[in-house]
């Protein structure tokens, strides 16, 4: 089967592509520039897909400019929406089931609780270019998963969300966290293990499915952890496990409100945030 892929070298790209090629999927990646990978096409998005793009069987499109400040920045939406204008429609020209990666935030960082049936209010050009990706793909694709995936988790991940800063601290250079303010806030985040996972689960359901029955598939995920935390418990849980000698370093800080996504049903038992620790420790 062929795996049309972008954002190879991102944070679940760089998990997802191992599992990709063990389990003897051929994979074709779209770089904006040359990375060394096989199957490797430059495209940088400005123009029209490069006609050596191969038809496929599912396109995974990772590929984001995250930037969550309010100034315009059409570079994102080139990256973010434009893009997945186009992969669209190479998807519908191969008959491929598309999986986009999208984000909690189109709906907006006001409400304590998200589900499916929470208002859309994208907040920042982020995630209106995230939301505008979403309708370009349920207008254009006749199968699709869309994940809306909040904070994603893990060692070595990107440093926006500060939990993954902790856990490499904590990890590779044995510091303890700092938390700024009470740490009372409540997430759900999910760890990028159970990301991939999830995304192997929808390539291999397509896999699995009839001619007749693979362009039926129209979706909406929310990826989420079931287990909420406060923010001090994730800290603590990282002392607990990697600085169990250590303590939490404490820092005045601006107060957040709770952010709890009710989490789509996963097709496998997530993984806690202390088994995770407990993994890669």
């Amino acid at each position: 089967m062929k795996i049309l892929m972008t954002g190879a070298t991102s944070f679940v790209g760089r998990h997802l592509i191992k599992h990709l090629l063990d389990s003897g999927y051929e994979v074709f990646h779209i770089v904006r520039d040359t990375k060394g990978f096989d199957n490797e096409i430059v495209w940088d998005f400005n123009e029209l897909i490069p006609k050596e793009v191969p038809l496929c069987d599912v396109i995974v499109h990772l590929a984001a400019l995250v930037d969550f400040g309010l100034n315009l920045n059409l570079e994102q939406y080139k990256v973010n929406t434009v893009s997945t204008m186009r992969l669209s429609a190479h998807a519908r020209i191969s008959n491929a089931h598309f999986i986009l990666a999208s984000m909690v935030g189109v709906h907006g960082y006001k409400y304590s609780q998200i589900d499916k049936d929470t208002p859309l209010s994208p907040e920042n050009h982020y995630a209106m270019s995230k939301y505008l990706a979403e309708e370009v793909v349920k207008t254009f694709v006749d199968s699709y998963s869309i994940l809306r995936i909040c904070g994603i988790y893990g060692i070595d991940g990107p440093s926006h969300l500060n939990l993954n800063k902790a856990i490499t601290d904590a990890v590779r250079y044995k510091k303890p966290p700092v938390l700024y303010g009470s740490g009372n806030s409540r997430r759900n985040y999910i760890c990028v293990m159970d990301v991939v996972r999830w995304i192997m689960h929808l390539i291999k359901k397509h896999e699995g499915s009839s001619i007749l029955t693979a362009g039926n598939t129209q979706e909406t995920l929310y990826l989420a952890s079931p287990e909420i935390m406060t923010i001090e418990q994730y800290l603590q849980a990282s002392i607990d496990v990697v600085l169990p000698d250590k303590k939490i370093e404490r820092k005045e800080g601006r107060e957040s409100a709770d952010m709890i996504v009710r989490p789509s049903d996963a097709p496998f038992r997530p993984v806690t945030f202390r088994e995770y620790l407990s993994l890669i420790n």
